[in-house]
C-alpha cells in the first residue's frame, strides 16, 4: 500500500517554503554578528598594542643577549609599532570592504524586492 499523501502536497513547494523561513530567521541584523563595530575596534586596538609588546620583548631580549641597549629596544619597537599600524589598517580595509559588499548586496535585494 502506498502512503496516503495529499493531492496538492508539492514536495518542491514544501522545500521552497522551508528556505525561505530559514532564511529569514538567520537574516543578519545590522550591528550583529561577530564581526560587530565594537570587535572589530578591539581587534585593532590589539593589533596595535600586540606588536608593541612583541617589539618591546625581542627588542629587550636582544638589547640583553648582544649588549647593545638601548638601541635593540628602539629600533624593535619601532618595527612592532608599524607591524600594528599595519595589521590595524588591513583590518580596517577588508571592514569596509565587507561592509560595502553587504550594502551592494542588500541594495540588489531591495531592487528585486521592487521589481518582482
Amino acid at each position: 500500500m502506498a502512503p496516503s499523501q495529499p493531492e496538492n502536497d508539492d514536495l518542491a513547494a514544501r522545500i521552497s517554503a522551508a528556505q525561505a523561513r530559514q532564511a529569514g530567521k538567520t537574516a543578519r541584523k545590522p550591528g550583529s554578528g561577530a564581526a560587530s563595530g565594537y570587535g572589530i575596534g578591539m581587534k585593532m586596538v590589539l593589533d596595535l598594542v600586540g606588536g608593541a609588546l612583541v617589539g618591546l620583548v625581542f627588542g629587550l631580549a636582544l638589547d640583553h643577549w648582544l649588549g647593545t641597549r638601548p638601541w635593540g629596544l628602539l629600533i624593535l619597537l619601532c618595527l612592532g609599532l608599524v607591524a600594528g599600524f599595519r595589521l590595524m589598517l588591513r583590518t580596517a580595509e577588508s571592514h569596509a570592504k565587507r561592509s560595502a559588499e553587504n550594502m551592494d548586496a542588500d541594495g540588489k535585494d531591495a531592487e528585486s524586492a521592487k521589481k518582482g
